[in-house]
């Protein structure tokens, strides 16, 4: 007999959300942790039905392999940046063992490294000798390991002990209301000083409200998980655009509508049409008026134009002369002044008779009158804002962006200690983009982020991107040359998947060049040059990032794309202040 699990299973029927698990420090993307569910229309949609049904029928392991592999597949084929979390039951990893998995990552041309096997504490079969040895193979192999809600079982605590595991997430329980708890707070506090002590990191599950997530930050949580930073979905949504840059620039750059503030003079809702079109004759520059009760509440906007029509229509003088404007009047849209310039750009969107520019709406305070704004300048405002998002988090690849990339700069040259900067570009790329298109190249540059990720995504490494496919890497590790050598062949391997088949044949691609002339351009390349800062150089910021650009640029015309500037050779007596009035400056896509 043929059961609704075998029809699933047979057609690969899973469905797969993705939920983001967010770097309170970097302020980017950590991973995704997959979550599968069975089809929509079917009684076995919910995943606690579905896992019950595979115990049932003896199909647990298989069932559990197979949305391993499709959470794989699916994590590739969206490009998703970070690492990818993925629950296994102890009892079904020591049945499956590790070949499955490693088979599932080949499949999925996926990297071991970037894989999170979540374990669930609460169940029996997670302790022993068994287990343990099953996941020191997991590490040998590559692959990380993670304890699933830690709190919601018996041997959380024994069970962290045993296995030593590369992250823990704590339950959700404790995330909700740990403002206002002091207890929680204690409890959280206690177990993350113990993270650090044990060398693994903790997630906190099920953050929903900022108040929440500033807490954990305070307390020193690194990763955070839960609707505040996305819910589980097929294609993950950005990060709230908050949450990637300080607090204090955050509040600078959503700032509330106080500035937008237009102070115009309101009108009673009893003043008829023609004393109405009196005021605008006075006024002619006045597009509009508040109309307000005598509480100063307001009711209305009486607009110039939507007034004209009406008197223009047939009969229109007799039959609105001596209307009152409350008759009159369109219905206002109100916003509190202290929202963000993001909410009421949001409430404005929503609000479908809202489509023209020189639009107005009613701006409030505590309920009362305050003055007026204009859609065109919120506009101008939101755009403002959205400039300076860019320079902290680059929307494509959600990596830190200029401004974070500086910042690194200065503090590594604060610390006083010896670290390794590193210029990532990508060879002809510009060719690339105009022949195979900007989509491909999106995807290329969202490899080159993947792939820094698996390499260099150490807590204690910084990986920003500047903008096209410029990035930078400012590294606190010894070996760097052998993990830089496999990037690039990596790349030069994934890179294939790209392009078309006769740009393989030709290993190459036609176009022209910044001349105008045809030619044919290598396939797209990785070039790193690398400048290994050591405080005795006593160079600022400036100078440093304007040595690292002529490692760049050196590397691009060096064979095999890799170059490491010598310090003990170097003139960086002619690297001035005056070739780079600011880090920045330097450090500018290209």
């Amino acid at each position: 007999m043929i059961t609704e699990l075998d029809v699933i299973m047979a057609r690969c029927q899973i469905q797969t959300l993705f939920q983001p698990i967010f770097d309170n420090v970097q302020r980017q993307v950590l991973g995704y942790e997959a979550l599968s569910r069975g089809p929509s229309d079917s009684l076995l949609h919910s995943p606690l039905e579905l896992f019950r049904q595979s115990e049932l029928e003896g199909r647990q392991a298989e069932l559990e392999l197979l949305c391993v592999s499709l959470a794989m597949k699916r994590f590739v084929t969206q490009q998703l940046n970070g690492k990818l979390f993925v629950n296994i039951s102890p009892s079904v990893l020591l049945t499956l063992g590790i070949a499955p998995l490693l088979q599932a990552t080949q499949q999925a041309h996926l990297s071991p490294s970037l894989v999170v096997i979540e374990l669930t504490e609460n169940h029996p079969a997670a302790s022993g000798d068994d287990i343990i040895k099953m996941v020191k193979s997991l590490k040998e192999n590559g692959f990380m390991v993670a304890i699933d809600d830690l709190g919601a079982g018996n041997s959380g605590l024994r069970l962290w002990s045993e296995l030593r595991p590369d992250f823990v997430k704590l339950d959700i329980y404790f995330a909700a209301n740990i403002d206002s708890d002091g207890t929680k707070r204690q409890f959280v506090a206690s177990l993350c000083d113990l993270a650090g002590k044990l060398g693994c990191k903790m997630i906190l599950e099920g953050v929903e409200r900022k108040e929440e997530y500033q807490v954990a930050r305070q307390i020193g949580i690194q990763y955070c998980q839960g609707y505040l930073f996305g819910k589980p979905a097929v294609i993950p949504a950005p990060f709230p655009a908050e949450l990637l840059v300080d607090s204090e620039e955050s509040r600078q750059a959503t700032a509330p509508l106080r500035e937008l503030v237009v102070q115009i003079p309101p009108i009673s809702p009893d003043v008829n049409g023609m004393n109405a079109m009196e005021l605008f004759r006075k006024q002619p520059d006045a597009n509009c008026f508040p109309v307000l009760d005598a509480q100063g509440t307001p009711l209305g906007i009486l607009r110039r134009h939507t007034l004209l029509r009406h008197f223009a229509e047939q009969f229109g003088h007799s039959l609105y002369a001596k209307a009152p404007v409350a008759k009159l009047m369109d219905k206002p849209i109100m916003v509190d002044v202290n929202q963000s310039l993001l909410k009421v750009s949001q409430l404005l969107v929503e609000h479908e008779e809202e489509e023209e520019l020189d639009a107005w709406f009613i701006i409030c305070e505590d309920g009362k009158y305050l003055g007026l704004g204009r859609l065109r300048d919120l506009m101008r405002k939101l755009t403002q804002y959205k400039l300076t998002m860019a320079r902290y988090a680059n929307p494509l690849t959600l990596l830190p962006g200029n401004v974070p990339i500086q910042r690194a700069i200065e503090k590594g040259l604060q610390d006083n200690k010896p670290f390794l900067l590193a210029y990532c570009d990508l060879n002809d790329f510009k060719p690339y983009n105009d022949v195979c298109g900007y989509e491909r190249g999106d995807m290329m540059i969202k490899l080159v982020a993947r792939l820094l990720r698996q390499y260099f995504g150490q807590p204690h490494n910084f990986i920003g991107h500047l903008g096209g496919d410029d990035f930078i890497l400012l590294l606190q590790q010894d070996e760097w040359i052998t993990p830089i050598k496999e990037l690039q062949s990596e790349f030069r391997r994934q890179r294939l998947h790209y392009y078309r088949n006769e740009d393989i044949t030709n290993n190459g691609i036609y176009s022209k060049d910044r001349d105008g002339n045809p030619r044919k351009f290598p396939l797209v390349d990785l070039s790193v040059g690398v400048f290994p800062y050591t405080p005795d150089l006593s160079l600022t910021a400036s100078q440093v990032s304007t040595t690292l650009s002529t490692a760049k640029h050196r590397a691009k015309g060096t064979p095999g794309h890799l170059y490491c500037l010598d310090n003990q050779r170097f003139d960086f007596s002619a690297v001035s202040e005056s070739e780079c009035s600011a880090p920045e400056f330097c450090l500018v896509a290209g």
